[in-house]
Parts: C-alpha cells; structure tokens; sequence
C-alpha cells in the first residue's frame, strides 16, 4: 500500500511539473527512505526514473546504487538520467556497456543522447551498430522517430531514406506519429515530392502533419501549392504563422501581413513566432504605419518584455529609417541579445549614423554579450564609412582572436575598412589571404584601388573577377569606370560602360552617368562630354554638373564652364558650388567684374560658400582646421612650423600657383591665403606631432585646391614623410613628390 501511495506522489510531482520539483521530489524521496526499510524494486526504478525526467543525474545514481538486484528497467532509467543530462556522456557509455542485458529502449537512450549533445557521427554509429548482426530487432517506433529527427535537423537525407526502407519492412509507416517525422524529414531537406507520397499515404492525418508539409512546402518556394494545402485543412495558430513566416521569406510581404490581419480576425491566440514573422515583412516594405499598430497589437497581448518579439520591434524600425524609435524599444527591453544589440548596430550604420554604431558596439561589448560574425562586420563597416582607422584596427584584433576574420562579411569589412582610409597595401594583403571570396569581395578591392589612383589594378583585378565566373554589379563598374577616369583610359572607359548594359543587364544610374562625365572631363575632353551630357536618358544630377564644371575650372573653359554653371545653379539655385566654381574661372581669367557680380547674386539669394575645413586624428582625439579659425591651442606652433615648411618647399622648386583665388588683392596676399588652406594647417601639425615613420593622415570636406596639391608634393620631398589626404574625391598619396592621383588629378 505504501508504494502505491509514493508512486502516486512521484507521479504527481512529475505531471503537475511545480516550481520546486526537486524539492518536492527530494522530500519524496526522504519520505520513503525514512519510513520503508526496503522498497521494492519498481519504487526505486520510478525514483530514478524521475530523476533522470528532472535531469538530476547525481540523485539518480545513488538511488540506483541502492537497489540489491536492478532490473533492465533500472538501468534503462539511469541511463535515461545520463542521456537527457547532456553532460555525462562518458558516464552514458561506460552504463550502456554494463548492461547485463538490451532492449530496444537503451538503444534509442544511447542515439538519443548522442543527438541531443550534438553528436551526430556517434548516434549514426550507434544506429548501425543497432541494426547489425541482429540487433535491429530492437528497433522500436521511438528509435526511428529519433533518427528521422535527428537527419531533418542536420540534412542526412541519405540516412533517412536508410531509415525509411526499416520504417516500411516493420510496418511502422501506418503509425501516425512514425508517418508525421517521416514526412516531416522530407519537407525540412526540401525532398517535397516524397513528403507528399508520405503525406497522402496516411489514413490518418492531423493539423501537426498539415503544418509540417505547407513549412516544407514555403520553403521550397512552393507558395501556390502551400496556399491551397492551407485553404483545405484545419488550422490553428501554428499554421497561420507558418504561412505568414513563409509569404515573407519568399518575398510577400504583403501578403505576410494581409494573412496576419487574417488570423487576427479568427480571433486566434498570437505568439512570439506569429510577432517574429509578420515584423520583418513590415520593415521589408517600410510600412511603418503597419508595424505601428502590431507593436500595439504586442503590447496588448503582453508580449513587449519577450526578448525575441522585442528584437524583432527594434529591426523593422531601424529598417523603417524610424532609429529613435527603435533606440526606444531597445531601450526599455529587460533583456537584450546578439540579436538585439546587432538591429542597433545595422540601424545607426544604415542611417548614416555610423558614429553611434561604433558607440553601441563598443556598449554591447561592455554589457557582456559577445558579437558574432555579421555585427563584428557590421561595426567594421560603420568604422569604414566614418575612416575611423583607430577604432577599426581594435576591432580586426578582436576579429583574429574570436576567428570571425575567416568569415567573408568581416573579411569584407577590412578590406574596405583599410581602403577608406587610405592604407591600400592593408586591403591587398587581407583581400589576397581570403580563402572565399565573393562578388563584394571583388568590388570592395576595385573601388579601393580606383580611390586610391592605382588605376592598371583596379582594371586588372576586374577583369580577373569576370574571369572567376562572377557577375559585377553597378558599384564593381562605378569603381572600374573611375579607375579608367583616373588613369585617362577613355576609350576603355566606354567600352566598360556599353558592357554594363549589353553584357551585365545593369541600368546605368546617375552615378554612372556621372563617372562617364568625369571620364571625359578629367582628360580635357570637354566637348564629348558635352556631347555625352546631351545624349543621356535624363538630365544630370548635381554631382554630374559639378565633375564638368570642376573640370572646366582646372582646365581653364570658361564657355562650357558658364554652361555648366547656370545648368547647377538652374537645378539647385541655393548649391553654393555652382558660383564657387564658376568665381575661380573667372578669377584665372582676371574677370574680376564677373566675380563682383557673381558675389552680389550669392548675397542676394543668401548662397554662403561652404567653408574649408581639414581635421586630423591623433591619440584618439578629432583635430579639426580651417582658414580663419584661431582656437587650436597649437596655432604659434603650426604657423612657425609652416613658415619653416614654405621656405624649404620654395627651395625645392615650389612655385605659388594664384589663378584660382577668388579675390582682386595683391600676390603677397594672395600667396599668404593659399599658406594658411585647412589642409596645410593639419599637415603641419602631423609633422609636429606624428612621430616619424608613420604617414600623416588628413581629411578634408572640399576637394584639395592645384596649388596645394603641387605644394604638398614638394612637402613630402622635404621632409621624407608620407602624406595621405583624403578629400571630398578621392585619396591623394603624396610620396617621394609624386601623388597616387597620377597626371589625371
């Protein structure tokens, strides 16, 4: 009678699944030991059965220590407590080896405990084992639902079919549960055809089994067919989910969010999964509206504080360009995850706030969660778009030591990491240790080249990506078309631009457009690229009448140039670089009339000039110059240095180049304000405080002016140092007296 009442507590304990449940069957357990002096065998196997469901492996072994004589029963429930623990599998051997006698349930414990410690090799090994010399008649329903299990959740489709022939010779296909993984196994690995034989092969079939097979077939982009499956079976929530997670994954998402509104209507319950499927779809389309009122259909049902729902808000409002919005969210998560940190990290970085991606990078890493791969790269990327080579180069150490440099989207990111900033020979030599490559890859190193002046590279390396197989995209021809700009390659310039239409199917944009001006432009051919200007679909973009009318500027063209100018002035009436321009043309010119005119119109339309400013990054600290502005605490040093720097570059054969300043004033003052440009400020205070042996590294918002590109040529000669300036073009890397820009600048 005693054991009767203590199996029934036992059975209790385990069904009702308390908070306490250890304790409550410790104080079982306790209970029987105080007040039978032998319980029977079956009580003790029922301990150690509980145990083994509760995961306590410890209290399952003394127990079973205990019995005089076990039974297969015993051991089969200790190594039960083994096999679920995850952690005692050399103890779940060295069990089953013992085992006086098997049957079929201790070698679906051995497989299953393989399968849940990821094992996958061992639970294969321990199946034909199993199935060899006889043992395969203790092959049981169970054993074979593990294995389907185990080949859906790793791919093994070959081994499933292995399993499938046993599951027909014993008869096991009529089994509902048997038929459910066997169909199931099919639909994951995409084998749809045989799940369908499966599927319509059962007498019985349930809601479980309509799930699995409409998952297979969304999966397998089989949208028509998984719809009519959904139109004539019994659905629950799951299967509305299914369809709405589907619809998105393949594209609709649309219809994702018309079937979320439709299951909204049946009035049926919505979980993480339902929140988690329809979110994307809504900041895949950047309906923000729509994902408004699911975030209060979230708050309603009580599922804000759920990590998985929450990370999901934060990523389709970042897509939605709604980042404060979803800082919001992020904000007020309880939890947070990879997930989480990394919709932040991909938000502020597509919003043009790299700035903030590199901080809530840096704050992830202090709250304990550990990047993986894509927000390491990410980071990168956002390091990338602000040159922040300081903050880049930690996280490439972080990358080596976490073993995400192998990874293609952070290999990447350092490639155009390094590119951006200038460090070229960085970027070949990481791009040239990738082990796989992509299309990105390829891309990335051309338009590093191209930036960089090295033209003949550039060209090179993309004629070798067309020859791995891989189709370029618009930036990969925006980059080689560029490179071609810079090296004077005209003809062969066009020839890449006919093949970006006739070749690769790529609509040319107004970028491309804009390369092509350039092309022409920085050659002198100024009249073809009138020419291609009157030829194009549409109308130039600002930037396209900026490269002819910059070109025209250097080049001295004052027809084509007004030309140039009153087309900029006529898109943009406020663009200040449509009268700064065209004020250094008829400055060369001596057009000192023209200019007073044109400085009357800018007054009178309030267009204020953007002014020059260069900035250098030293000891983690933003140095910033421009002409007229006196609060560096360095300034007496600066200018002493400069005043040094002119002398020698004036020695070295530097002569000032004044056809470009904007004001009617004598030479002296002419050259004195071509002295004190923002680029000429940084470089010597680079020179003053960058240690010998590193490049100085300058950035500017303006293009560098002709005179001082030719007086940082004969800088870099008389001091011996490398001087890399990045300006509102292109990088310039003055070395030795020469300029990566070549002849073409």
């Amino acid at each position: 009678m005693a054991s009767n009442y203590y199996s029934a507590q036992i059975k209790q304990c385990l069904e009702f699944g308390t908070r306490n449940q250890s304790r409550h069957l410790k104080t079982i357990h306790g209970h029987i030991i105080k007040t039978l002096l032998y319980p029977e065998t079956i009580l003790h196997n029922k301990i150690i059965h509980a145990y083994a469901k509760i995961r306590n492996s410890t209290y399952a072994r003394r127990v079973f220590d205990g019995i005089p004589q076990p039974n297969l029963y015993s051991w089969n429930s200790l190594l039960m407590a083994y096999s679920q623990s995850g952690h005692h599998l050399s103890e779940m051997e060295r069990t089953f080896k013992r085992l006086p006698d098997r049957d079929g349930v201790s070698w679906n414990l051995l497989i299953s405990g393989y399968s849940l410690s990821g094992l996958v090799g061992e639970a294969v090994k321990a199946y034909n084992t199993m199935m060899k010399d006889g043992s395969g008649d203790f092959l049981t329903r169970v054993s074979v639902m593990t294995m389907l299990k185990l080949c859906s959740d790793n791919g093994r489709v070959g081994l499933g079919k292995q399993v499938h022939v046993q599951v027909v010779k014993r008869g096991f296909e009529s089994y509902l549960l048997v038929g459910s993984a066997l169909m199931d196994m099919y639909a994951k690995v995409g084998f749809i055809s045989d799940a369908k034989t499966v599927f319509y092969g059962l007498e019985d079939r349930n809601t479980v089994m309509y799930n699995s097979l409409m998952g297979g077939l969304l999966a397998s982009g089989m949208v028509e067919d998984a719809k009519k499956l959904f139109r004539g079976m019994e659905k629950d929530s799951v299967s509305w989910t299914a369809m709405i997670k589907g619809l998105s994954q393949n594209g609709l998402e649309k219809e994702a969010i018309e079937f979320f509104r439709g299951m909204k209507m049946e009035g049926l319950a919505m979980d993480q999964f339902t929140f988690g499927s329809v979110l994307p779809a809504c900041g895949a389309l950047g309906a923000i509206e729509e994902g408004k009122k699911i975030h209060a259909c979230v708050i309603r049902t009580n599922f804000q504080d759920n990590i998985y729902v929450g990370s999901a808000l934060v990523d389709m409002y970042c897509k939605c360009k709604c980042i404060d919005y979803a800082k919001t969210v992020f904000d007020g998560m309880r939890q947070k995850n990879v997930v989480s940190w990394t919709a932040m990290v991909v938000g502020y970085g597509q919003s043009g706030r790299a700035e903030e991606a590199v901080k809530m990078f840096l704050e992830m890493q202090r709250s304990g969660v550990e990047p993986d791969h894509y927000t390491l790269g990410q980071a990168i990327s956002a390091c990338a778009n602000i040159s922040s080579l300081e903050e880049g180069s930690q996280f490439h150490g972080k990358a080596v030591v976490s073993g995400f440099v192998h990874y293609v989207i952070v290999s990447n990111s350092l490639v155009t990491l390094y590119g951006k900033c200038g460090n070229i020979d960085d970027s070949t030599k990481l791009f040239n240790e990738m082990s796989f490559r992509d299309e990105v890859s390829w891309t990335a190193m051309v338009s590093a080249y191209a930036q960089f002046g090295r033209a003949i590279e550039a060209i090179d390396l993309f004629d070798r990506m067309v020859q791995h197989g891989l189709k370029p995209d618009g930036v990969t021809l925006t980059g080689v078309i560029s490179a071609c700009s810079r090296a004077g390659l005209v003809e062969k310039g066009e020839r890449y631009f006919e093949l970006m239409t006739n070749e690769y199917g790529i609509v040319p944009s107004n970028g491309h457009y804009s390369c092509m001006i350039d092309l022409f432009s920085r050659s002198g051919r100024l009249e073809e690229a009138m020419s291609f200007i009157n030829g194009m679909p549409f109308p130039p973009d600002a930037i396209g009448w900026i490269t002819l009318l910059s070109a025209c500027r250097n080049k001295g063209n004052l027809e084509i140039g007004k030309r140039a100018a009153e087309s900029l002035i006529e898109l943009d009436p406020h663009h200040p670089a449509g009268y700064t321009l065209l004020l250094s043309i008829y400055a060369s010119k001596g057009r000192w009339d023209c200019v007073a005119k044109l400085r009357r119109e800018m007054r009178e339309k309030n267009v204020r000039k953007e002014p020059g400013q260069s900035w250098i990054k030293w000891k983690g600290k933003l140095h910033s110059f421009s002409a007229d502005d006196e609060s560096s605490p360095y300034l007496d040093q600066i200018y002493a240095k400069l005043e040094e720097l002119n002398q020698k570059i004036i020695e070295d054969g530097y002569k000032p180049d004044t056809s470009f300043v904007q004001h009617d004033v004598e030479e002296a003052v002419k050259i004195k304000m071509l002295n004190y440009h923002s680029e000429r400020l940084a470089i010597a205070f680079g020179l003053i405080f960058v240690p010998s042996g590193l490049p100085i590294r300058v950035g500017k918002n303006l293009r560098v002016c002709v005179d001082c590109h030719i007086a940082t040529k004969h800088m870099s000669i008389v001091t011996g140092r490398e001087i890399i300036v990045r300006d509102a073009v292109r990088f310039h890397r003055f070395k030795d007296g020469t300029c990566s820009c070549g002849d073409f600048w």
